[in-house]
């Protein structure tokens, strides 16, 4: 691999948020560990012309930003390898939310579509939407690959044993209103035919029509995904909930949900979505359903009245976990097929 510290790398963009600790930071802390590259994080508005020369590789985490952009001109001019990393469709978000008003702003556009088109490798954790970036950007290369679970955070823990005789239920994530629609309108019929028989968790986000229901809880998200993957796996659910919305923004998603049920022993019922489809095999790992209510509810239902077939899809979906998204893997797929790349 080289001698320690043969390759520097410096990142631009915001190493706050989660999707840069698992698809970018754990697995470059594994690579430092391993000797074959350094490298720093800077913001937008931080980098010296000084530290773009000392530079092999300059990586650009999800930024849109114009100053940002000049960078990449510059470390190009300067013979140095670029890689732009996004994990969501920018163009795709709706002008009527906050992000999607960021994001369509007309500097932000133009400077989108500069990167994709002029980074010497785009990167993205998705395969529909590296085909689709192939087919409506012509950009010059594009790999793909999902982030990391990093297992050490919960290999020496144990789950919470069941104290009680319930079936629980949970989703964690973020506010999706339309992709819970047929979702809600299950798990209303799951309160009418089980009662308290069953137990609903929500980390993040109660859908509307739920909250108050005795059978349902609800926790606040925790912005720490150290703490918050040792919560997940510490949860007594015996079924996870991955809904996804059919749109071009949510078919460009990643797998976040089936890696992190998937690390965490929990059988999980996912959208059929691109995000998911290349990776659940129907009843083997995880389940895949449609949008309708319908699908939701049977899909809850055999895996309530089935502890056998949520035992071997907790089993293969672990397996699946470790072979495909553990931070070894993740690390030699960015060595191989970026940093070493030609």
């Amino acid at each position: 691999m080289g001698r320690r510290g043969d390759m520097n790398v410096l990142i631009i963009g915001s190493d706050k948020i989660a999707s840069y600790k698992i698809g970018i930071e754990q697995p470059f802390r594994h690579l430092e560990k391993l000797g074959v590259c350094r490298f720093d994080v800077r913001s937008d508005d931080d980098v010296h012309i000084s530290r773009l020369a000392a530079s092999d590789v300059v990586i650009f985490f999800r930024t849109v930003q114009p100053e940002a952009y000049k960078c990449l001109e510059l470390a190009r001019e300067m013979g140095k390898k670029t890689v732009y990393v996004i994990d969501d469709h920018f163009l795709a978000m709706s002008p009527a939310t906050e992000m999607g008003r960021y994001y369509q702003e007309s500097s932000k556009r133009k400077t989108y579509v500069k990167f994709l088109k002029n980074a010497h490798i785009v990167k993205v954790a998705s395969g529909f939407f590296g085909k689709h970036l192939e087919t409506h950007f012509n950009p010059n290369k594009v790999v793909n690959f999902p982030g990391s679970v990093d297992f050490s955070l919960i290999s020496g823990l144990q789950k919470d044993r069941k104290n009680e005789d319930k079936i629980v239920i949970g989703y964690e994530g973020g506010r999706k209103p339309a992709a819970f629609d047929p979702v809600t309108n299950a798990l209303r019929g799951i309160i009418r035919t089980y009662g308290e028989k069953i137990r609903i968790e929500f980390f993040g986000y109660v859908p509307e029509g739920l909250e108050g229901k005795p059978q349902v809880s609800f926790i606040q998200h925790d912005s720490d995904y150290r703490s918050f993957l040792k919560r997940l796996y510490r949860s007594k659910w015996d079924i996870g909930l991955a809904p996804l919305e059919n749109s071009l923004l949510h078919d460009c998603k990643t797998n976040n949900k089936f890696r992190e049920y998937s690390a965490c022993r929990i059988p999980g019922i996912y959208s059929s979505s691109p995000a998911y489809k290349d990776w659940v095999k129907n009843k083997e790992n995880g389940i895949l359903v449609s949008d309708s209510r319908d699908d939701w509810y049977e899909a809850m239902v055999e895996l309530i009245e089935k502890p056998e077939l949520r035992q071997t899809i907790s089993d293969n979906a672990e397996r699946s976990a470790w072979e495909n998204f553990s931070v070894d893997v993740c690390a030699d797929r960015w060595r191989t097929q970026i940093l070493m790349s030609e």
